[in-house]
């Protein structure tokens, strides 16, 4: 078909009138030595980074991946905000082409608009009235409809990501919060009646979700939730979390999906420094994999109570740029020598976590794929004194994209997919 009509209906997801399970990714393709904090602001899914983005489509398709989570669709207002060159790249077009393939095995898209539109101040209870944050929430309003003007007619797109882990406790202790994001999915029917919208939460355990299912009426709008909770040893994976969000929403059914599960592919070395997990982590990984997906599946609609619509797995690839702290992020040029482009580092806040078979929370190492520069040795910094990245700045283009290595938890995830 050269388009694609995404449904709800309860707790069951449909394309096409079929139903669906996401074997998913959550995708933020940030090359070695790139960073978020400067174009293209950690969305690689542009014209400017083909090399990115097809070398990832070709391994996702082969492996059995059906859909991918982003989180930021750069467009022009971003572009304008960094003070670069109005039309600079922000092209989604041919990657989400490349997504669908023609029908063929399609990958859809579930498109993510990231900080810093979604500004959590203005989302405050005690400030909702200001006339700043009344400004912020429109404009907000109007750039999600805006892309969803511009991408909704594309077959590759299954709908929008309104918003990413804004579910603090002091916001979701405010109905008009959930109120306006109903009202946001609702116009984004209007725009594109065929896509859905979700948002993207924090594991609260049903926190958010019993203090606004009621609100969240919009026919588009289904769940999402960000959670790393289970072991390896669990057999019922992520524990109590489908059981209770069946409870939460009986009286307005929607479907649940994990928009991230997974766990770091490292530990820590008596040094304190990040290394790759042993053998037997390694089998510890593969097993809370094969453990949390059999979970996910055994709660799919027509499986008794079944609530959970699949998931996107954090994540593609390893981002070293997430332990780069304040001043030493790899567009500044005071960071080298001491940035950390292609380290392992724990960085700050990296607490252990008991759960997870390396015991630690790396932000930077959740990848099922590691990631090396190739010829690192042979690049120059864009900004004098900065550190080496993936861009070139002798022929204005990118260098060739790293080399990606699968871990073992990625082919057993793999194989799950079928």
């Amino acid at each position: 078909m050269s388009t694609s009509t995404w449904s709800l209906s309860g707790y069951a997801m449909y394309l096409n009138g079929e139903p669906f399970f996401a074997n998913g990714v959550s995708y933020s393709a940030v090359p070695w030595g790139s960073c978020t904090a400067f174009l293209p602001f950690g969305d690689f899914t542009i014209k400017t980074w083909t090399s990115v983005w097809q070398r990832d489509l070709a391994l996702m398709r082969a492996s059995g991946v059906n859909l991918l989570k982003t989180y930021n669709t750069l467009d022009e207002a971003q572009i304008i905000s960094s003070g670069s060159p109005p039309g600079t790249d922000h092209d989604h077009s041919e990657f989400l082409a490349a997504a669908y393939n023609g029908g063929d095995h399609p990958i859809y898209v579930l498109m993510g608009y990231a900080p810093p539109k979604n500004q959590q101040a203005a989302f405050l209870k005690e400030s909702w009235n200001d006339a700043a944050n009344v400004k912020v929430r429109a404009q907000i309003k109007a750039d999600l409809i805006a892309l969803a003007q511009t991408y909704g007619s594309e077959p590759a797109v299954m709908g929008f990501v309104l918003a990413n882990e804004l579910n603090a406790n002091n916001i979701i202790n405010n109905p008009p919060f959930f109120q306006y994001w109903n009202e946001v999915a609702e116009a984004i029917g209007d725009v594109a009646p065929d896509k859905l919208t979700t948002l993207a939460n924090v594991d609260d355990s049903m926190n958010t979700v019993r203090a606004g299912n009621k609100y969240m009426t919009a026919y588009n709008f289904f769940w999402g939730y960000n959670s790393y909770r289970g072991n390896w040893t669990n057999s019922n994976g992520f524990d109590t979390l489908f059981s209770d969000f069946g409870v939460a929403t009986a009286t307005n059914q929607r479907p649940l999906m994990l928009t991230e599960w997974g766990a770091p592919a490292s530990t820590h070395d008596s040094n304190g420094n990040m290394a790759a997990l042993n053998s037997t982590q390694m089998e510890d990984l593969v097993a809370y994999i094969e453990g949390h997906y059999r979970d996910m599946r055994a709660n799919a609609p027509g499986s008794g109570a079944g609530v959970c619509c699949g998931g996107t797995y954090f994540e593609w690839t390893d981002e070293y740029w997430k332990a780069d702290p304040p001043g030493q992020q790899c567009n500044e040029p005071g960071a080298a020598p001491a940035c950390h482009t292609g380290v392992w580092d724990p960085g700050p806040n990296m607490s252990p976590v008991t759960n997870f078979p390396g015991g630690y929370w790396d932000e930077e190492g959740f990848g099922l794929f590691a990631i090396a520069p190739v010829a690192p040795e042979k690049r120059v910094p864009v900004t004098p004194g900065g550190c080496i990245g993936p861009w070139d700045p002798t022929t204005n283009s990118p260098y060739a994209p790293d080399t990606l290595t699968a871990r073992a938890h990625a082919k057993a995830l793999f194989i799950a997919f079928g």
